[in-house]
């Protein structure tokens, strides 16, 4: 659930701080006593009465008089409003209202002779140049009564009346003097030539300083939204507002961005209050719109942009030269522009179109209107993604010929990867089609198949899956097989298999099964190959989903291998494998891998692969990695990921790539490793896979260790990944990242109960790893590293596995160690690295030898130091392999001086045989 935060519009800042900066200006030249003026522009919304509000916030605190005026849109605007507004607020500092102030405002209330209006005669002129002479007097005599001077603030001045402009333009042409600081804001696009001819001059002459108010800079417009300037989402609310405040906070009400400092996955974020304000300002906008130009918008907002006069007029009913002079008007409101690129109309922002198409327009006279635009685009030759938009908008007047322009649109959406917009067409078409039936001379494949082909709502449906929308992908997945009822069971049911594998990719295994148990009701017993193919595909569901099938269900497939088809078969046979890896009967499992992977190699690579088989083998790699066969594991994962990515099957990739770099980091590829751990974590984090993403950034946490160097971000609790076979490879990786770090206390935190000292019998492939860990982090914390190395001997040799045997070679090393036995301990890291060769853990060994080797090599020539020089002498000649006798005849002593010098030698470098001596004094070399 979204947190709402009271962005800008509630505080005290702004994040247009340069303009600002322009503006307060004007505070320092009124205080001074100094005229000044800005012209402040800026589309709607761009803030300009924001920066206005803050400015006379800050003309307060420095003593300035701030005087506010507001012009207003009204058919009958009276003389002179904004500047009554604001002067009839001019008060004396005991709050008494001042003569002049009082006289300046009677003086615009009735004005003589209307003195905006034209004259025609020298009585007229003389009378009008004498009133404003009198009103620039009082005006004068105003900002006297202001000690640290006056600022005049007027807003929204493209509605000002004729009279008003006049009076601006005599301040701008013959400032006032004595301290009158004046900003004007208005909307250039609205703005009377009048008044735009009269800034311009001030500019000439120097009076006038323009500011003009940008797009917002993606950076500002993180921080109007309060989220990190990274934050997911925010590069497409910035592009669909255009950097405009108003329509940012407008679309970030509706999608909820991640909370600066949260992480995307966490439920804090923002929702910022924008809809009532800009809803209102709309209303106002179209308050005085007559019923032919209410009737030209709500027609073009049917359209959608662009449109141009023609089609508004047939959409509107109505004579095309009323409409053209209709659209005139509301592109003088700025409620519509001329497009750049396509020379026609369109809205001043899709917001604008939104609020005009639901709010201003009758629901009824909508579908009609649809209908009227559906027959003009079509009669145009418009693409079908032009005419899906009416054919929905249609409603209950659509036709079963629609379907197959909905069809159409559907692909053109899917190419262009709008698939929310795919999905609500082809959920349309399904409606149509249920009500109407296939059309006569529908395209090939939509009268058998109302869905136009196998692969449409195959597409769409896994589309949203890797969009992460599960909701509208199990509503139209429901909505599929309702539409199926027309065709044969099997198809219906192949369908269902389908739908089902998709639901579980995303996690739902209880969505997906309901799918294949609504299949196997309506399956006739005559197709024993589909009814296999549901049943294997209902524990593939739950095996993607998260948590383990059972695995008496699992076996109970074996009896209906021979009805299967050769995917499926492969599939039993990988799922048995994986149970039973799990449940440490791993003689089962080598079999049942043997066997499947046996029949997937047998599959003809040129043939379509059929139902489900990049998700099979998913289960294949997951089974084979964690048994250690990291080579075969690779090597089925490439040519998964390669079908998956052939086929389409973009939901099973956050599963597939996490499974993959972990077999890559395993095998010593560490680069490789990381590169697909990266990936599945984008992936997973898009499909709403949390505990994917989590697994993965686990293996980059690990991958980055490895490489000497720290993850800027990286998992370090095991919670998120708790519940899957694979948490358990997670936590492993996350505990060889904290060793790693030389934290032995956050080692035993991962692996060990809470003020537990022994723990659960873990799975017996991870089991010697687990306690070669504990037995690490014994070292570290001085804990019992002897009890953990005899524990993961015992599980090694229960599992036969080479990778365990490593471990185990490494927990007694590291046992050891602890009984300051540094050679025997790097002698089995030795033995270790030759048998786990470039692996994740062999790299692991090497490093741990090449280290003791240092060390010894450290102690050794300092030990080498304490000989004499005779005892040096002798020592290199046994080293040599010379017998004591031909030492002796080399250094003419004799062979008991020899013996007794060997035997001082033996003692003070704790050696005790003379092979021992020769390894010493190879290492130290």
């Amino acid at each position: 659930m979204a947190v709402t935060v009271h962005t800008a519009p509630r505080d005290r800042s702004t994040v247009r701080r340069d303009e600002f900066a322009v503006l307060a200006r004007l505070v320092t030249e009124a205080s001074c006593h100094r005229d000044a003026a800005v012209e402040l522009t800026g589309d709607p919304g761009t803030g300009k009465t924001r920066l206005l509000t803050l400015l006379a916030r800050r003309a307060h605190e420095e003593g300035v008089l701030v005087l506010r005026g507001l012009s207003v849109e009204a058919e009958q605007a009276a003389p002179f409003r904004p500047f009554i507004e604001a002067l009839g607020s001019l008060r004396s500092p005991d709050g008494i209202v001042l003569p002049q102030a009082a006289g300046l405002v009677r003086a615009l209330a009735a004005p003589p002779d209307d003195p905006g209006a034209e004259a025609d005669g020298s009585g007229r002129l003389t009378r009008q140049c004498q009133y404003f002479a009198e009103i620039r007097r009082l005006i004068t005599a105003c900002v006297a009564q202001a000690p640290h001077g006056l600022l005049l603030l007027l807003d929204d001045f493209h509605w000002a009346d004729s009279c008003s402009v006049q009076l601006m333009e005599m301040l701008v042409r013959w400032p006032v003097g004595g301290g009158l600081a004046i900003v004007v804001a208005h909307r250039p696009r609205q703005a009377p030539l009048a008044l735009r001819v009269a800034f311009q001059h001030g500019v000439e002459l120097g009076s006038v300083e323009q500011l003009a108010l940008p797009a917002l800079t993606r950076c500002q417009s993180a921080e109007l939204l309060g989220v990190r300037a990274d934050a997911p989402g925010l590069e497409q609310l910035y592009e669909e507002s255009a950097g405009n405040p108003l329509y940012l906070t407008e679309l970030a009400a509706n999608r909820p961005l991640p909370a600066d400092g949260a992480a995307p996955g966490d439920d804090a974020g923002i929702a910022p209050a924008g809809r009532a304000e800009l809803s209102t300002r709309l209303l106002a906008e179209c308050a005085l719109l007559s019923p032919p130009e209410r009737l030209a918008a709500h027609a073009a907002a049917v359209l959608g942009s662009p449109f141009d006069v023609d089609s508004v007029a047939t959409v509107a009913g109505t004579d095309r030269d009323e409409v053209c002079r209709m659209l005139t008007i509301l592109c003088g409101r700025d409620l519509v522009r001329t497009d750049p690129g396509t020379g026609g109309l369109t809205f001043r922002h899709p917001l604008v179109r939104r609020f005009l198409y639901y709010t201003q327009s009758d629901s009824c006279w909508r579908t009609g209107a649809h209908r009227r635009a559906l027959r003009h685009l079509r009669a145009l030759g418009a693409a079908p993604v032009e005419l899906a938009p009416h054919i929905v908008g249609s409603g209950n007047e659509g036709e079963a010929a629609d379907a197959a322009d909905l069809v159409a649109a559907v692909r053109s959406a899917l190419a262009l990867g709008h698939t929310e917009q795919a999905a609500g067409w082809l959920s349309c078409a399904l409606g149509l089609l249920r009500a109407h039936g296939p059309a006569t001379g529908a395209p090939e494949g939509l009268a058998g198949d109302p869905l136009h082909g196998h692969e449409l709502w195959l597409q769409v449906v896994r589309a949203l899956a890797a969009d992460g929308d599960a909701a509208r992908a199990g509503a139209l997945s429901r909505e599929i097989l309702a539409a199926l009822t027309a065709v044969p069971a099997a198809n219906s049911a192949r369908t269902a298999g389908e739908l089902a594998v998709v639901q579980g990719a995303l996690g739902h295994a209880e969505e997906g099964q309901a799918l294949i148990a609504a299949a196997v009701d309506g399956l006739c017993g005559d197709d024993p190959a589909r009814l296999v193919a549901l049943r294997c595909q209902s524990q593939l569901v739950r095996m993607l989903s998260g948590p383990l099938p059972n695995r008496a269900d699992i076996d109970a497939l074996s009896r209906f291998v021979s009805h299967a088809d050769p995917v499926t078969a492969a599939g039993i046979r990988a799922l048995q494998a994986l149970s039973a890896v799990f449940a440490d009967d791993l003689g089962t499992a080598e079999d049942r891998l043997d066997a499947a992977a046996e029949l997937f190699d047998a599959l003809d690579p040129d043939e379509p692969t059929a139902t489900s088989c990049v998700a099979y083998l998913t289960v294949l790699i997951c089974a084979e990695s964690a048994m250690g066969w990291y080579g075969p594991a690779q090597a089925h994962g490439s040519r998964a990921l390669a079908e998956a990515r052939l086929r389409g099957e973009v939901h099973l990739l956050p599963i597939l790539l996490s499974v993959l770099a972990y077999t890559a980091y395993q095998a010593g590829r560490t680069a490789e490793g990381l590169d697909h751990a990266q990936q599945a974590a984008r992936a997973a984090r898009a499909a709403g896979r949390h505990d994917l993403a989590a697994f993965s950034e686990a293996v980059s946490a690990a991958a980055w260790t490895s490489l000497g160097r720290t993850a800027s971000e990286g998992p370090r609790q095991p919670s998120a990944v708790n519940g899957l076979p694979r948490a358990t490879a997670a936590v492993l990786l996350l505990a060889e990242v904290e060793l790693a770090a030389g934290d032995g206390e956050a080692v035993l935190s991962l692996l060990l109960p809470e003020g537990a000292h022994r723990i659960p019998q873990p799975t017996a492939v991870y089991a010697a790893r687990v306690y070669e860990l504990l037995a690490a982090a014994a070292v570290m914390t001085g804990g019992d590293a002897e009890l953990w190395a005899d524990r993961a001997q015992e599980a090694a040799n229960a599992v036969n596995l080479v990778e365990q045997q490593g471990h185990a070679l490494l927990a007694r090393g590291h046992a050891l160690r602890a009984r300051c036995l540094p050679d025997e301990a790097t002698r089995l890291y030795e033995r270790a690295h030759a048998l786990l060769g470039e692996s994740a853990v062999g790299l692991r060994a090497g490093e741990l030898a090449r280290a003791g080797a240092r060390g010894r090599s450290g102690r050794d020539a300092v030990a080498l130091d304490e000989l004499t020089l005779r005892e040096r002498e002798v020592a290199e000649l046994a080293g040599k392999g010379l017998k004591t006798r031909d030492i002796a005849g080399r250094l003419l002593v004799s062979p008991r001086t020899v013996d007794a010098h060997l035997t001082r030698i033996y003692s003070k470098l704790g050696v005790n045989t003379r092979a021992a001596l020769v390894r010493l004094l190879a290492d130290a070399s």
